[in-house]
């Protein structure tokens, strides 16, 4: 999901507090200096990148054993497994994890055209 906000007017540290406060069950992890990893469990969580116009936020497992071993299945198993697994289990709850991180981003700071 992609927020269009104004240029350089949110900082990582001000969208982490502000999605902690609306989310206080979920955990917010630092990951790189604009970017940090939201989960809401072991399994669903989602990158949370910020640019200079705009903030993505993309399901994705939110620990690096999950995203290995996802790889891992890949490579094993061929793409047909994985992606039929994937598609049945996993990407609904991204897209609401996404959706409900992304309504209360756009709220808070994105811009209205």
């Amino acid at each position: 999901m992609k927020v269009l906000i104004n240029e350089n007017s949110v900082n990582t540290e001000t969208l982490k507090s502000k999605l902690t406060e609306n989310f206080p069950n979920y955990k917010f992890v630092d990951f790189r200096k604009n970017m940090f990893i939201a989960s809401k469990s072991k399994s669903v969580g989602a990158n949370v990148i910020l640019k200079k116009n705009r903030i993505l936020i993309i399901g994705n497992f939110p620990t690096m054993g999950g995203r290995i071993l996802f790889a891992l299945c890949i490579v094993l198993l061929g793409i047909l497994i994985p992606l039929i697994i994937y598609l049945a289990v996993f990407q609904s709850k991204f897209s609401k994890f996404e959706k409900e991180l992304g309504a209360v981003v756009q709220k808070e700071f994105g811009i209205t055209k």
